[in-house]
């Protein structure tokens, strides 16, 4: 009966040990969870320290709703600054990410007090939405974020509305 419970034992431990192997490799490497961990940090933070170890020189920023690539570090850093301008207190926080060799997906939740002065005159009001990005990676440095989120719902956070056309509005 020890013998038994020993092979048991043994047999238990071998299973998790293989399962809990298996879930680390199937993980995100720790030098790209680092990077992300950095990258997601210039966001709720506007500091800058290290950027050129963790994004690529030629960077690219492609977000909705016109997917026009915005390029280069100081690109990605004046786009975090006007952020930041305009929403003082933004915060981004990853919600689920997914790993695939070179690439990270993540969804993502943002919020923020829109008191600051941008393209929009300052509301004073909170918005929070959710989006999807795809980074990816080259020679160990993201190269690129396809970025997509809900721009309208963002809007009307804000306090802006729809209005439809009337039947005399002529097309665009």
């Amino acid at each position: 009966m020890k013998n038994t419970v020993k092979i048991y034992f043994a047999v238990l431990m071998a299973s998790a040990m293989v399962s809990l192997s298996g879930c680390n490799s199937k993980g995100i490497p720790s030098d790209l969870k680092n990077k992300l961990d950095q990258y997601i940090g210039y966001w709720n933070t506007g500091q800058f320290d290290g950027i050129e170890e963790v994004v690529a020189e030629d960077f690219e920023m492609i977000e909705s709703p016109d997917y026009v690539p915005r390029g280069g570090i100081n690109s990605f850093k004046k786009l975090i600054e006007n952020t930041r301008t305009t929403y003082p207190d933004f915060k981004l926080e990853i919600n689920e990410t997914v790993y695939e060799k070179d690439k990270i997906a993540f969804i993502w939740t943002v919020s923020g007090t829109h008191k600051g002065s941008g393209e929009i005159a300052p509301t004073g009001r909170t918005i929070k939405g959710k989006g999807i990005s795809i980074v990816h990676f080259k020679d160990g440095k993201i190269q690129d974020e396809w970025l997509s989120n809900n721009n309208l719902q963002w809007l009307m956070q804000l306090g802006y509305t729809l209005v439809p056309p009337t039947a005399d509005t002529p097309a665009e």
